[in-house]
């Protein structure tokens, strides 16, 4: 954690940092000293949330791949072609070692490998809020990643209330639900790609609608997240 820390100060000594967000209802909020600690914790918890997705063959890489295919394509229809021309980089090793780490893998990431990919995506999705002043470039490759944020929030609610150390592993997150559910590896990796180009997707929009209707969507997409998660009994310690 200490490391991970370290990292995200680096991004601020080179002034890659959030410091205002805007409303969507007219305005923005300047963070001022705030800055420094919500850069920190986007960044730390951007490069968990990939780690802990790292769980069957190729599922930590192919949902990350789909996040950046995501944003790429809304710094290019936004006009931030050096935030493209990043993604696109970071999305051409990736989907370059799908390849060899779909099931059955003969390569793993491991740690380093998530983490790395996490930190970058974070760093970038920084970076566009930087051009764009907006909070939009921060929510999309939220929504993007938004199965391995979800997971990451239901697996420190269901540790907490089943009285665990929330860094305490376990056999309670998506990929884990769906193998119990009779799933293959194959077959569970990919509906959660399906669900992440349908997260992808969702992401694309929210940059097409404002005001209301963006909240709106957000919302949805959040109640049909834990609809799914009740269902399948995500927060069960079982």
């Amino acid at each position: 954690m200490l490391g991970q820390i370290v990292a995200a100060s680096v991004l601020i000594l080179f002034g890659i940092q959030i410091e205002w967000l805007n409303n969507p209802f007219g305005g923005y909020f300047y963070l001022d000293y705030l800055s420094i600690p919500i850069t920190i914790f986007w960044v730390v918890s951007f490069t968990n949330v990939v780690n802990l997705m790292d769980g069957l063959d190729g599922l930590a890489a192919g949902v990350s791949a789909i996040a950046s295919v995501t944003i790429i394509l809304v710094a290019l229809q936004e006009g931030y072609y050096t935030v493209a021309v990043m993604t696109a980089a970071l999305a051409g090793g990736i989907i370059g070692f799908i390849r060899y780490n779909f099931n059955p893998a003969t390569i793993f990431m491991g740690d380093t490998g998530s983490m790395f990919i996490g930190y970058i995506l974070a760093a970038i999705s920084i970076l566009g809020a930087v051009k764009s002043a907006t909070t939009i470039a921060l929510i999309v490759p939220a929504i993007a990643l938004g199965l391995p944020i979800m997971d990451t929030a239901f697996a420190i609610i269901r540790r907490h209330l089943n009285g665990k150390p929330i860094f305490k592993p376990d056999k309670g997150h998506f990929h884990h639900r769906l193998l119990a559910m009779g799933l293959t590896q194959r077959q569970a990796v990919m509906l959660m790609y399906l669900i992440s180009a349908g997260l992808g997707l969702s992401a694309i929009l929210l940059t097409e609608i404002d005001g209301i209707y963006a909240v709106l969507l957000v919302s949805v997409i959040i109640a049909c997240v834990c609809f799914c998660a009740k269902k399948i009994g995500i927060l069960n310690d079982r």
